[in-house]
């Protein structure tokens, strides 16, 4: 009966705290280009950054300043601003949709909006908010003129796209992505086991383990590879991934939009990195492996739920995505990474469950797929700063 009550709460809180919590616009909003070339990414939505999330894309300008920038929608232009938030020179427009397109590190506003400006030199800190009716644009009108101001390591545009009314943080790709070409899949590098203290030993030993895989830098658009050695396991483990995803236009590489990782064919985790609370950002340092980036410049991504990880993007079973290795058998394991336009990869490793004394087997219910802790956090999420 316990049992039967718990998942008959855990479900109507899920319902009642989904994406649903607020009204969802109908109105259609009709995306363009911001630039009149094409779109070149030199950075995507969601890169895992020290303590922050990469919050918009990176659209290249050729390393030149002055190139026109325009309003992706129609809308209007809401504000202004002036050497904050790192951002430089930026113009930000609302539109119908109840999205808001920001457009950063530019070198200037269009005519019409720099003179509201009283500019008295290079550090000037402005910001100017404008009523719906000052200064509507229509999808294409010019805006602004791009350039390298702010936080900026070289001249490009950086857009970001926000719900108008929570502010959460959205892949600019929804709205753009048609006008990107990307027939490269994401490719993985290397997994880590991460044993969990006195409950797991992975190859024999209790200590976090990196292993390659050892493939090929190929851009293909589909991949599958697999790692011939054994490895062995007992107890609860959890695995995190070092990848990055490509294009066949840049050499730079980027975050990875969705990241699933499979036990026997079953999803035990998923990461789709759609839309980020902008509260969210430092948990960056949580999702990814903070420690082992500021020893090697290089992120692992865990495919499991820490305490305390609120991030609406993470998607786990009620294990919280560790793999509990309880039976002396091969256990299959899977990645499958994804990117906004649909290029897969797949990793396949064979994981031997070998039993070990030295692990304690706690007790993991099956049933507990509410915990007051986490998962109540992450439902009621959506209802603030989630994506509709």
């Amino acid at each position: 009966m316990l049992r039967l009550l718990t998942i008959i709460v855990t479900v109507l809180l899920l319902t009642g705290c989904s994406n649903n919590a607020e009204p969802v616009s109908s109105i259609d909003v009709q995306y363009q280009s911001p630039i009149d070339s094409t779109i070149i990414l030199a950075g995507n939505f969601g890169e895992p950054r020290p303590w922050h999330f990469h919050g918009g894309i990176d659209i290249k300008t050729q390393n030149c300043e002055g190139w026109n920038v325009r309003s992706i929608a129609d809308g209007y232009v809401s504000r202004l601003t002036v050497n904050m938030y790192g951002f430089g020179n930026a113009i930000y427009v609302n539109h119908p949709d109840g999205n808001t397109s920001v457009y950063c590190h530019l070198n200037r506003f269009a005519d019409e909006y720099e003179r509201q400006l009283q500019r008295t030199g290079s550090k000037d800190t402005l910001s100017l908010v404008f009523a719906a009716d000052k200064f509507p644009v229509k999808g294409g009108d010019l805006i602004a003129y791009s350039g390298n101001t702010g936080h900026s390591t070289g001249p490009h545009l950086h857009l970001e796209i926000h719900n108008t009314v929570t502010w959460a943080m959205r892949d600019p790709l929804e709205f753009v992505g048609h006008l990107v070409a990307d027939t490269v899949a994401p490719q993985a590098h290397s997994f880590m086991a991460v044993p969990v203290v006195g409950e797991g030993l992975f190859n024999g030993g209790a200590s976090k383990q990196t292993f390659g895989f050892g493939q090929p830098d190929t851009k293909r658009q589909r991949t599958t590879w697999s790692i011939k050695r054994g490895f062995t396991a007992w107890g609860r483990v959890g695995f995190a991934l070092w990848a990055d995803d490509y294009s066949e236009a840049t050499y730079h590489h980027y975050g990875i939009r969705n990241t699933s990782l499979l036990v026997d064919g079953r999803e035990v985790f998923r990461a789709d990195v759609d839309s980020i609370p902008v509260s969210c950002q430092p948990e960056v340092n949580l999702w990814g492996d903070f420690d082992h980036w500021r020893h090697t410049r290089v992120w692992y991504m865990k495919s499991y739920r820490e305490p305390g990880m609120r991030l609406p993007i993470l998607h786990t079973n009620v294990h919280q995505g560790y793999v509990i290795f309880n039976e002396e058998r091969p256990y299959h394991i899977t990645y499958k990474l994804r990117d906004f336009n649909g290029n897969v990869s797949r990793y396949d490793f064979v994981v031997q469950g070998v039993r070990d004394s030295r692990v304690s087997q706690s007790e993991h219910h099956p049933y507990r797929l509410l915990d007051v802790n986490r998962h109540w956090l992450q439902c009621l999420w959506p209802y603030y700063s989630y994506h509709w």
